[in-house]
């Protein structure tokens, strides 16, 4: 999923740095865990991971990517009869070996794999499309008319709305598991944000459609790591409320907002296909782009005034070995604080810091409203010994 702040290119450096520092096991808290990426990192290391986030879009992914420590294998679908219709169809085996045959992965093969790959197949082509929230709110027609939201194709819309919808149908008849259904969301938001009609965040909509947003729909196996027999927990809240229960951790891994960007308002619409529709009242949207009540998801790490403070009460109040943050050199924690913050929660004498160039993420081009200062920023990680 493409995502502000991602550290999918960074891992290398991190695995790199946490060789360094000899943390390989252990228990470990992503206290910003967003699309997973370091938490499957950390998971496949060997640390039992609690994975957190107040983003109910990032939980969906904590449960597929660091919960979750198999395949799942869908028993209970044994029920559905309409699924069952459709596997027997001579059609259906032969889509499963086109999308999905001989794609092994470390894990285990294709064979512990293979419901997962049905049941993604099933969704993706053979069920009916489905006009419902998301192609009634977030869909426009090939040439669009005034007012509508252009974020998918109508085609698309209908797909992310019939799967979403069986997916809760699965879900209230109790015929998938909790990690089963959101393994299947998870590859639902990643794949309705390949197709996404945006330059990447869902602050705005592209006016004219791109190519990514005209293909169709397909449903990706998630990149899960199974087979650790690791115990790994995922949250969504504030992570100072989930530190006071947690425990112990020998790493806290932090990777906090850099900017005054609320994500909540840059990512509803995945935090909208997450949470559904299903209530006794649909979601009240507003303005041009649909927007969501969020004031009990605004963070104060994106605050100028509040991020220097949050950053105290979450060292004060976490029981760690190790602190690990990741910042980047444009972030609105100022750096002397960080320094400040880490000397005075940590042994001062083992505060360090490393920094790396990497390519700048760019939601959108240069223009008159947004002048990025370059195509480079420096991502830095920042260490302290707790106790």
């Amino acid at each position: 999923m493409r995502y502000i702040g991602n550290k999918t290119r960074l891992l290398r450096f991190i695995a790199s740095y946490l060789d360094e520092l000899d943390l390989r096991s252990g228990r470990a808290l992503d206290a910003f865990s967003g699309t997973t990426a370091v938490a499957r990192l950390l998971k496949a290391r060997g640390f039992a991971v609690a994975a957190c986030d107040i983003m109910s879009f990032s939980y969906a992914f904590q449960r597929a990517y660091v919960v979750a420590d198999e395949y799942p294998k869908f028993p209970g679908l044994a029920e559905d009869s309409q699924v069952q219709a459709i596997k027997r169809n001579p059609q259906f085996q032969s889509q499963v070996e086109f999308r999905f045959g001989g794609q092994g992965d470390l894990f285990g093969g294709i064979s512990k794999r293979q419901p997962l790959d049905e049941i993604l197949v099933y969704l993706d082509t053979f069920l009916e499309p489905q006009s419902s929230f998301i192609d009634g709110n977030f869909a426009a027609s090939e040439s669009p008319v005034e007012g509508q939201r252009m974020y998918f194709s109508r085609q698309n819309a209908q797909r992310i709305d019939a799967i979403r919808h069986k997916l809760e149908d699965w879900r209230s008849a109790g015929l998938v598991t909790e990690e089963e259904f959101f393994v299947l969301l998870s590859a639902l938001l990643e794949a309705a944000d390949s197709v996404a009609n945006t330059a990447g965040v869902y602050a705005a909509f592209v006016k004219a459609w791109q190519g990514n947003a005209v293909r169709p729909l397909r449903l990706k196996v998630p990149d899960m790591v199974v087979g650790t027999g690791l115990k790994c927990v995922a949250h969504r809240g504030d992570v100072v409320e989930l530190v006071r229960d947690l425990g112990h951790v020998d790493l806290l891994y932090l990777d906090p907002p850099y900017n005054t960007r609320q994500y909540s308002a840059y990512y509803h619409v995945p935090e909208l296909i997450a949470e559904g529709w299903f209530g006794a009242e649909p979601p009240t949207l507003r303005g041009k782009t649909g927007l969501i009540g969020d004031s009990h998801k605004k963070s104060d790490w994106s605050t100028r005034e509040g991020c220097v403070p949050a950053l105290e009460q979450l060292l004060d109040a976490v029981d760690a070995t190790h602190v690990l943050l990741s910042y980047n050199n444009e972030g609105i924690i100022p750096e002397n604080e960080i320094e400040r913050s880490f000397r005075q929660y940590g042994v001062a004498s083992t505060y360090r810091r490393v920094g790396r160039e990497y390519k700048r993420y760019r939601a959108d081009r240069d223009s008159e409203a947004r002048q990025y200062s370059g195509d480079q920023v420096t991502e830095y990680l920042y260490y302290v010994k707790l106790r």
